[in-house]
């Protein structure tokens, strides 16, 4: 049996920093963040960065930069694990003190919210490591947890483990604003935590290839927390199905646009055509009378374009609050959103607004959920969307 040092959380001195963190965390912008540096005593910091694995020491997931072309190569793409058993010894203890009841007191106090629930399972975080030359692509995060729908991930907490990390070394991470404008850059430096609002506005990554030494990772410890009911707000339009990648630089920009181009080419032939979507596949929630009762489906209906040409009314039929808020004429929205199909029951009683379904330059898909609707609700990309559909 191996003996590894004991090491606990204490109430007493956690209590401070989330007192004095707290009007940080909730004010912050772009969206609510804090960073703890200093965060653990020295000598356990060192028993974490000592334990830490190479690109060579386990079976790692290799999981690349997001939505864009790499290369497959473990010396420079992100790897991951969360299988516990991976971790070493004091690893494993410490990533069990993360998910306490002491530590998750301490959260509940630096956020101001109650109920937080952690994941023992560590599903989709957990060890984490960047080689050279690797970077990971902006985003907002898919709702992890195990049991999917049944919890709304709420946080994620970041310790990182790159002592002496220089500052031309690259890997910050970004955070940004609604307008894709980066707010503020955190170095990845050692026994530094990042705890931020994992909500679906909370745009995150190290968009950049790292430039630090051959020999030298970007590493990090991750844990994600939940809440079992999570209030639509403004930073939280409800549950994301799969992560939101946005392109940074010019590589991921290209690959949007190439696979924009196949999936409109493949879209040309189905204009006028309507398809049943089965209700699980939609990554959003749905009003009562959305499903045709006989065939427990979905109607989808592609538009051709003659049927938004003329833009004033086609928005103020479908999505006028949201055009109202974007500050756009209905001519320059359509042209920055373009409409590509109608989700519901176009024969269903008239208090039941279709969902309109809109694409934007890098393929993304969003949808405007009924004329009073106040936003547009990002639900994936167009390519992903056909190639899900039933054939």
């Amino acid at each position: 049996m191996e003996t590894i040092p004991a090491f606990y959380f204490d109430r007493e001195q956690l209590a401070p920093i989330a007192a004095s963190k707290h009007g940080s965390f909730v004010n912050a912008a772009p969206f609510q963040h804090v960073v703890l540096d200093d965060f653990l005593p020295k000598d356990v910091l060192e028993l974490l960065v000592d334990e830490f694995p190479g690109p060579e020491d386990l079976a790692w997931e290799m999981h690349g930069p997001g939505r864009t072309k790499w290369a497959r190569d473990k010396k420079i793409a992100k790897l991951a694990t969360s299988d516990e058993t991976k971790f070493r010894a004091f690893t494993r203890h410490f990533m069990g003190q993360l998910n306490s009841a002491t530590f998750l007191a301490f959260l509940e106090e630096l956020t101001g919210t109650s109920g937080i629930v952690p994941d023992v399972s560590y599903n989709d975080c957990g060890m984490h490591s960047t080689g050279p030359g690797g970077r990971l692509m902006m985003h907002t995060d898919q709702n992890r947890h195990p049991h999917k729908s049944q919890m709304h991930q709420y946080l994620n907490l970041i310790l990182y483990l790159n002592q002496d990390w220089q500052e031309d070394y690259g890997g910050h991470l970004e955070l940004w604003d609604n307008d894709r404008k980066p707010v503020e850059r955190i170095l990845p430096s050692a026994n530094r935590v990042v705890l931020f609002n994992t909500g679906t506005r909370s745009l995150h990554g190290h968009p950049h290839p790292l430039t630090c030494p051959e020999g030298r990772r970007r590493n990090s410890l991750a844990v994600y927390y939940y809440l079992r009911e999570r209030p639509k707000s403004e930073e939280y339009a409800g549950q994301q199905s799969t992560v939101h990648w946005v392109p940074a630089i010019e590589e991921d920009r290209a690959f949007a646009r190439e696979r924009r181009a196949l999936a409109l080419a493949e879209l040309a032939g189905m204009q006028g055509a309507t398809v049943g979507v089965p209700p699980d596949i939609i990554p959003l929630d749905l009003p009562d009378g959305f499903i045709d009762p006989a065939t427990g489906l979905v109607p989808l209906r592609f538009l051709a374009p003659s049927e938004w040409a003329d833009a004033e009314a086609f928005t103020a039929k479908h999505m006028r609050t949201a055009v109202s808020n974007q500050h756009l004429p209905a001519t320059d929205f359509l042209g920055a959103y373009e409409p590509i199909a109608l989700l519901g029951r176009s024969g269903a009683a008239d208090s039941v607004a279709l969902i309109t379904c809109l694409l934007d330059d890098n393929g993304e898909m969003y949808a405007a959920r009924g004329p009073d609707a106040p936003d547009l609700f990002w639900v994936g990309y167009l390519d992903e969307l056909l190639a899900s559909l039933p054939r």
